[in-house]
């Protein structure tokens, strides 16, 4: 599951997701982004066993100029 740490991020908006229940994703950096704003974006992964044991992977996206 991909989801966004909006609590770290410097970007005060909020990105979507395109398959965020699949293990790659994209999503669109807001044309209101500023150059070096953050968006941190999380991994979540469970696996099956007993018991179920969960990771968390973090991406920080940093915008840059266009």
């Amino acid at each position: 599951m991909w989801w966004q740490y909006a609590d770290a991020d410097t970007y005060p908006g909020t990105v979507s997701f395109s398959t965020p229940e699949t293990l790659t994703t994209t999503f669109q950096v807001p044309a209101a982004a500023v150059p070096g704003q953050t968006i941190h974006a999380l991994i979540q992964v469970t696996d099956n066993g007993t018991p179920p044991l969960t990771s968390f992977q973090r991406v920080i996206v940093t915008v840059a100029a266009r």
